[in-house]
């Protein structure tokens, strides 16, 4: 799977993956407020034998197929529910 990998411009550690054929702006808002401006760092192959710094290919790839899209959090972020709320669909605000 091929995706490529966006740096936000407001917290330093803070990445967006989505497949290399998806562009960022088709994510919902929610997802990207926290990035601020997106910058391209890389594209890359997210294949098996791949690894990475802080995260492993296959969570990101597991991520990417159920939702579009992966976040890596800076090291050390407490912040790790309000993305798994984002994954399992609650965005938080109130249903009216």
């Amino acid at each position: 799977m091929q995706c490529t990998v966006y740096k936000s411009s407001k917290k330093a550690d803070l990445f967006l993956f989505v497949p290399s054929e998806t562009t960022p702006d088709t994510l919902d808002a929610t997802i990207l407020a926290p990035f601020g401006l997106l910058q391209i760092v890389m594209t890359l192959d997210l294949s098996a034998d791949r690894r990475l710094a802080l995260s492993d290919t296959a969570t990101i790839r597991r991520h990417i197929d159920a939702l579009g899209f992966h976040v890596q959090m800076p090291p050390g972020n407490e912040n790790w529910a309000h993305w798994d709320n984002l994954k399992a669909g609650i965005s938080g605000q109130a249903e009216q």
